[in-house]
């Protein structure tokens, strides 16, 4: 073999061993961040292993990566998110063992249980209607009352309109204590 025939065999070696490292690189980045998700949940950060997790994901669009975001909304207390997460991992997810399988719709139970609960201990809607016998209804908690239940709009708009019947009625009683032009002279 020529030295030129030499150098494009190491060459393409490389080149092959390069690639390879990439790949294996690139595995392990995945590799570590699951096992940094799996740290975060562990420790109870269930809001930074949802990040990484849904970033997984979105990478591999692997079915088990549902699964787990499930459990972070669950951990959290979030019943919607975690129910449709358990449902899409149940519908994506090939070949589950029926342990696995009765493992997530015991999850989703527990979700709809906590769903009600949430519902139910949820304060009522402000009604649009005020209560029998109050007629001026008390705004809610960071609402702030029409600008006419203001008692300062109403102090101004007749402060306005005071001033402005004084101001004509000065205009119009200055005119009329004019005396009257004789009439065989020009008055100014």
């Amino acid at each position: 073999m020529t030295w030129a025939g030499k150098i494009v065999a190491c060459a393409a070696l490389l080149a092959f061993a390069a690639s390879g490292a990439a790949g294996s690189a690139h595995a392990d980045d995945g590799t570590s961040r699951d096992v940094e998700a799996r740290d975060l949940f562990v420790a109870g950060r269930y809001v930074q292993a949802l990040d990484v997790y849904q970033d997984l994901y979105a990478r591999t669009r692997h079915p088990t990566y549902l699964r787990n975001i499930g459990r972070c909304h669950q951990m959290l207390r979030r019943p919607e998110p975690a129910i449709t997460h358990f449902r899409a991992y149940l519908r994506d997810a090939a070949d589950l063992a029926p342990q696995e399988r009765a493992e997530i719709e015991g999850y989703i139970g527990e979700m709809q249980r906590l769903r009600a609960v949430q519902a139910a201990s949820a304060p009522p809607p402000p009604s649009a209607e005020p209560a029998a016998g109050n007629l001026r209804a008390a705004p809610d908690r960071g609402e702030r009352p029409p600008l006419t239940r203001r008692w300062w709009f109403w102090t101004g708009l007749g402060a306005l309109v005071v001033g402005g019947v004084i101001t004509a009625v000065a205009l119009s009683g200055s005119s009329s204590h004019r005396p009257a032009c004789p009439s065989d002279t020009v008055c100014p």
